[in-house]
């Protein structure tokens, strides 16, 4: 079977390998269980597809609905489809983790320049460059933690794909709603440091809420440079 749907789609396994390597974006030479999870969800796109046009070409003729019919519904639309679904969403997810991905985008240059720059000042700058996140910088500070946080980075992400294709981007960056605190103290609440500092103590209902924000002219400069130079700047002045 499985040679008969390489033979239609004239698919060899090297074609096939180098068709998952770009998809990945070089991933795979990287990750050896996402490229296995890669040529899984190709195998099995083609196979749905294989078995659609079997029903199409051979079983067209039929004027009733057999047993043979029935099973190629049923794991064709029941099975196969909704499995390759979610794999691909979770495929989707991986890649959107790298910091490379967000710097696909020219609107976030600066901001990942402003990152990798060991001599900035700005909270992302000090994360990056201290390993303080080992990897994945961009997606843990701006993702929240658990299944529903991957889910919804995932949505905003396709926001972000017609903000920046269709909409247009407004020409100073700034964050859609409240930032959650609890992507911050996931780490740092922890950290014995963090809870002796007194300010911690004394607003930590509101920090935990996100009532209070860990950025502003008294506490934290912004992770980004923009904000962290008009931060500083009124400091200066004031």
């Amino acid at each position: 079977m499985l040679k008969e749907i390489m033979d239609l789609f004239n698919v060899t396994t090297s074609n096939a390998s180098n068709l998952v390597t770009e998809i990945n974006g070089g991933i795979g030479s990287e990750d050896p269980g996402m490229r296995l999870i890669s040529f899984v969800a190709l195998f099995l796109c083609i196979l749905t597809i294989v078995l659609v046009l079997y029903k199409i070409i051979f079983l067209r003729r039929e004027h009733s609905i057999g047993v043979t019919t029935r099973w190629i519904f049923l794991i064709t639309f029941i099975i196969l489809s909704p499995l390759t679904y979610f794999i691909s969403f979770g495929i989707g997810i991986e890649k959107s983790k790298p910091v490379e991905f967000c710097n696909n985008c020219h609107v976030m240059n600066s901001h990942v320049e402003d990152m990798k720059d060991p001599d900035s000042d700005s909270i992302a700058s000090l994360h990056y460059n201290n390993r303080w996140i080992a990897d994945n910088q961009c997606y843990t500070c701006h993702a929240d933690y658990g299944l529903y946080g991957a889910v919804g980075a995932k949505f905003d992400g396709i926001r972000h794909i017609m903000d920046y294709y269709i909409l247009g981007y407004p020409k100073k960056l700034k964050i859609r709603s409240t930032y959650n605190n609890e992507r911050c103290l996931f780490c740092h609440a922890p950290v014995k440091s963090y809870q002796e500092v007194k300010e911690h103590q004394h607003h930590a209902a509101e920090i935990k809420s996100s009532q209070q924000s860990c950025f502003s002219l008294d506490c934290h400069v912004s992770p980004h440079p923009e904000e962290t130079k008009e931060i500083e700047e009124i400091r200066r002045t004031k």
